[in-house]
Order: structure tokens, then sequence, then C-alpha cells
């Protein structure tokens, strides 16, 4: 049977849906297996710190089976001081474009209100009651405990 046909075949007769028996208990038993897991996975970070800064401090850069690459990466900071004297009229610029970007910004306030600044000015009992004020969204997650 080619392809198409297997495709055929399954929509004419599609397989059975899978059936898990207890699956509560299994939720709770790869819960648990992760959390193994999770804390082997903890572990082997740790010893895996251990043996690079062991390799780094003894200057280790290579052995039996691997080599040690070091990249570099250079973080850049700008002393806006020293910038302002050799390049005064850059400066300027890039003041002005900050100042237009902050009035941009100016004409926008009180669009947006952040729900926790609200919170602080208003009781939130009181936000809650006011309709069409605030709204909410619910997303349920489940859980599955022992018994």
């Amino acid at each position: 049977m080619n392809a198409r046909e297997e495709q055929r075949s399954l929509i004419d007769c599609p397989l059975p849906p899978t059936v898990i028996i207890n699956p509560l208990t299994r939720v709770w038993d790869i819960d648990g297996q992760i959390a193994l897991l999770q804390d082997q996975i903890t572990d082997l970070m740790q010893k895996r710190t251990e043996a690079l800064d062991y390799a780094i401090q003894e200057q280790i850069a290579e052995d039996e089976n691997c080599r040690l690459d070091t990249k570099l990466k250079r973080f850049r900071t700008l002393n806006v001081e020293r910038f302002r004297e050799i390049f005064p009229e850059q400066y300027r610029m890039a003041c002005e474009l900050e100042r237009s970007e902050k009035m941009e910004a100016l004409n926008h306030v009180g669009e947006k209100i952040p729900l926790g600044l609200a919170d602080k000015l208003v009781k939130k009992a009181s936000l809650d009651a006011a309709q069409g004020v605030v709204s909410v969204k619910e997303t349920r997650s489940y859980e599955v405990v022992r018994k």
C-alpha cells in the first residue's frame, strides 16, 4: 500500500482513540520522574561547573578527548563626558533625538496605566467593583495530587 492509499484508508477507517488507563496516576508518576530528572540535571550542572572551573584554574586547555575553546565577549560603554568633549555636534544631535523621543512619549501619557499603579491609587476592591474598569481573564491549569 502506498502513502496515498494509506491516507485514504485512514480517512475511511480512522485509528481508534488512545485509551489511557488511570491517567491521573500516570501524570503523578511522570511528575515524579521529571522531578528526579531535574535533580539529576542540577547535580550534573554542578559537576560540570566544578570540572570546568578546575580546568580553567589549572590552565588545562586540552585533555585526552577534548579541547577548551575560549570565546571572548566585549561590552562597550560610552563615556558621555568624553563623547561630548570630542564630538560636540554629534552629542547635540543625540540629545535632540532623545529629547524628541521623550516628547513623543509624553504625547501618549495616560493612554496606558499600569494596573499596579491603579491598585496603589485606588483600593483593589473599589477597582473590581467599578463595572467595566478592569477586565479579568481566567486561565485554568491542572495539577495531579496524591489522594
